[in-house]
């Protein structure tokens, strides 16, 4: 039997997508082509991926994976490529100039620690490194909130990772990806100042996500506030 959905969650969707096309036919947008490393197969994934197919994004997107699995989620559109093959690995490092984003998802502690000190520990601490050397925006994308981790030495080291990650200019997300987030920075209203009175208009109206212009400046409350308010800065 299939899944029956509501009238108002049909509606729901049917807007969403229609709002975002509308925009973007209004700025006249490309896409932007992205690079999401996946250095396992995690849980969760299926419901970001299916936001991406949703919003027709994933034909921009390419994946750089450890393990062969991403087919069995059923989503086409997109380019696969992983770690063990060569010819993969030699495409995605000739190619890192094309990319004009780079998605990280679930990295380990380990992962994390290795690029808050610029270790390339791997092929996707390597490529990370880049990114943020490039100053190209950086996102980690996480199937759980880290600031809901509860106490002890786990919840503290994560929360202490993240703050540490996020002052080199690393957004921390879940997994419903926002509407501005498929919208390069600097077009629609990109904020050329973030300052601690925007951050607090947006968590008002219950926005986790603040996109900035690639050479936007955020002032020192203001990341403070974003931080507080476990509000997302991107600049790109």
């Amino acid at each position: 039997m299939g899944t029956k959905f509501s009238k108002s969650e049909i509606g729901e969707v049917i807007r969403r997508v229609i709002t975002y096309y509308l925009r973007k036919r209004e700025l006249g947008l490309e896409r932007r082509k992205e690079l999401f490393l996946i250095p396992k197969f995690p849980a969760g994934l299926q419901e970001l991926l299916a936001e991406f197919e949703l919003y027709g994004e994933l034909e921009s997107v390419d994946f750089l994976l450890e393990e062969e699995g991403l087919e069995a989620l059923d989503i086409t559109g997109c380019r696969m490529f992983y770690t063990y093959d060569k010819k993969d690995v030699s495409y995605i490092l000739n190619g890192l100039l094309a990319y004009e984003k780079l998605e990280l998802y679930d990295p380990s502690l380990d992962m994390l620690r290795a690029l808050k000190e610029g270790k390339e520990m791997d092929i996707f601490t390597k490529i990370s490194i880049y990114f943020l050397m490039s100053g190209k925006p950086v996102i980690v994308r996480l199937p759980y909130d880290i600031d809901s981790v509860s106490g002890g030495v786990f919840g503290r080291i994560t929360r202490e990772l993240k703050e540490d990650l996020w002052d080199m200019g690393i957004t921390f997300l879940d997994l419903k990806p926002g509407f501005c987030e498929f919208l390069p920075a600097g077009e629609g209203g990109a904020l050329t100042l973030v300052t601690e009175e925007e951050v607090e208009k947006a968590y008002k109206r219950g926005k986790k996500l603040i996109c900035a212009a690639k050479t936007a400046v955020i002032t020192p409350l203001a990341a403070d506030k974003a931080r507080e308010k476990g509000i997302s800065i991107i600049k790109g």
